[in-house]
């Protein structure tokens, strides 16, 4: 948090950002009385900003004189002309303490801060110090406050909103307001990612201030979502946080030797990465790990008599959970020679998921019959992180245990996968035992073809003859498709717009798996806009997953698709 407000602080202007909006702000916030901010056509005597109070480590009062510059302060900057460091301080001790000085003031000591939104140069410390030991007396004082001071005083004094504009503070301030309601808090952020973080184009200066804002507000918003205890609302916006910056730099072009702004950006992604994974190990470490191997206990601690409530709560928290092992896997793997220790850790968090995955499976029997369709998007999260570790054995049982659950349930009328999304009809669903209804809750279906092809891995033909005939005998009408990007999806779907992508459809289980296969492998082929994806690329396979499950889009086949010619007897390892 600390670097990147220091890095906000440097690419602040001095000239109306940081002297006039940011620092006046910064100073009143923390206890001081502003007395003067810079004009424009005005004598400054070198003072940008005066002040009077007590910070929390002072020992008495003062007033408070700033001389105020951007970025980095080197050799030009200290003695180059009238408006450089050394002539403006001089001019404070000559004519601003001796005659500017309101006379209720006159009697406080004075501290004059060489105020800067980066670093004083190792080239003019020897300069600095040598004009404050000469000038310094019991009665004026010299203090330097560089980027590194700035960014722990806006740290200490929560001032992120002070960064933004009107538009976006309404929604900063909303969504503060309201993290004690997790739905509130989302939409409100939301908001105040789409102000800050606008689709169009930005300039590379603008685009590297706008993810800096943006990252300091969510970071802000899930301090006091932890300290409100609200959980839910610190994993899906620091999942938000990292989606949309994601969109607003994946257009950057990737070359051999980065540039300055590129480098930057791969910072602030990293930053945006780290948030992510911190807070979502947080929000495990309340919420799953203490639980998951007690019988029963995450589905009891959702408190409600709706059966709908707990395995709503319990596929959402599974497709978290496999989200963020996808994520350690992929950076301990890639990081396993650049550093050993850190991927070994990042390792060793994701063989801790993969067991509290099994074990949150086992216990919460809910698991295994689901009752919303859309729900193969964490069935297929888990299989993709199981294809991954090589673990896919110590899942397949769950699999066929769904694919018997549920095709059971359409024989029973009981709770079978839906694509109702609406809770009200989830909560009343089935709502009756017509073939009519049984068409309009089952007219599509991405679950039970998933379910169907991973049926061939482990299950004995009868079970998947079993499968196949309960479907055509209940929802001979429901359509049995995948989901595929199109051209258009790198452009959406980070920002949750979900109308693009390929639907293939004819995949019903009465067709055979050899049919199916064939559909879905030419369609892999054909459908390839995927590869173009810029996080599929960059090796980001993970970003396209947490996309998928936040916006509630189906993994493309791309990602679990058995490659071509797997021997159907061949269960995963």
């Amino acid at each position: 948090m600390k670097l990147i407000l220091k890095e906000y602080l440097s690419s602040l202007k001095e000239r109306g950002d940081l002297d006039k909006a940011l620092l006046p702000n910064l100073l009143s916030a923390m206890g001081l009385q502003v007395l003067k901010t810079p004009m424009i056509g005005t004598r400054q005597d070198g003072v940008d900003i005066a002040a009077v109070g007590r910070l929390p480590d002072d020992d008495q009062k003062y007033l408070y004189l700033l001389c105020v510059k951007a970025g980095d302060v080197g050799r030009t900057d200290w003695d180059a002309g009238p408006q450089s460091v050394r002539p403006e301080l001089q001019e404070i001790l000559d004519v601003y303490i001796g005659s500017r000085i309101a006379k209720e003031h006159q009697s406080l000591p004075v501290k004059i801060c060489l105020c800067m939104g980066g670093e004083l140069k190792e080239t003019v410390e020897g300069n600095w110090a040598g004009f404050t030991r000469r000038n310094a007396t019991d009665e004026v004082h010299f203090e330097l406050w560089n980027g590194d001071r700035l960014a722990g005083f806006m740290e200490k004094s929560l001032l992120a909103r002070e960064l933004l504009d009107e538009a976006a503070r309404r929604h900063f301030q909303k969504a503060l307001a309201m993290v004690n309601e997790p739905e509130a808090c989302y939409e409100y952020t939301r908001s105040l990612l789409g102000v800050i973080l606008p689709s169009e184009d930005l300039k590379d200066k603008e685009r590297l201030l706008r993810l800096r804002q943006a990252y300091i507000c969510i970071h802000a918003i899930c301090a006091w979502a932890i300290e409100a205890k609200s959980l839910d609302v610190v994993y899906r916006i620091s999942e938000l946080g990292l989606l949309f910056c994601w969109d607003t730099m994946r257009e950057q072009p990737i070359k051999k030797k980065p540039t300055k702004h590129q480098v930057a950006l791969t910072e602030i992604l990293d930053q945006y990465v780290r948030l992510y994974l911190m807070m979502s190990e947080l929000y495990f470490d309340r919420v799953l790990y203490p639980h998951a191997e007690t019988l029963h206990a995450l589905t009891v601690s959702v408190k409600s008599r709706e059966a709908v409530d707990a395995n709503l709560a319990m596929f959402e928290l599974l497709g978290r959970a496999a989200t963020r092992a996808i994520w350690t896997d992929l950076f301990g793997k890639a990081l396993s020679e650049g550093n050993a220790d850190f991927a070994r850790s990042l390792n060793e968090q994701t063989t801790k998921m993969l067991d509290m995955l099994v074990a949150m499976i086992n216990n919460n029997p809910t698991l295994g019959s689901p009752f919303k369709d859309d729900h193969m998007i964490e069935a297929a999260l888990v299989m993709y992180l199981a294809q991954q570790t090589s673990s896919g054995r110590r899942f397949m049982p769950w699999f066929h245990s769904m694919a018997e659950n549920t095709s059971f349930a359409l024989l029973a009328n009981a709770s079978y996968p839906t694509c109702f999304r609406d809770y009200n009809d989830l909560l009343a669903h089935p709502a009756s035992s017509e073939p009519e209804y049984r068409d309009e809750a089952c007219v599509g279906s991405v679950l039970y073809p998933y379910l169907f092809v991973w049926l061939q891995y482990g299950a004995d033909q009868n079970s998947i003859e079993e499968f196949s005939s309960r479907l055509s005998q209940r929802i001979p009408e429901c359509t049995h498709q995948a989901w595929f990007p199109d051209e258009e999806t790198d452009q959406k779907i980070w920002r949750g717009n979900t109308y693009h992508g390929i639907c293939v459809t004819d995949l019903s289980p009465a067709r055979g798996h050899a049919e199916i296969a064939e559909s879905l492998n030419l369609a892999i082929k054909e459908c390839d806009a995927i590869l173009e994806m810029t996080a599929i690329k960059r090796g980001l396979v993970p970003l396209l997953l947490a996309a998928c499950r936040h916006y509630r889009l189906p993994v493309p086949p791309t990602l679990w698709m058995p490659p071509q010619g797997a021997s159907k007897a061949a269960e995963p390892k």
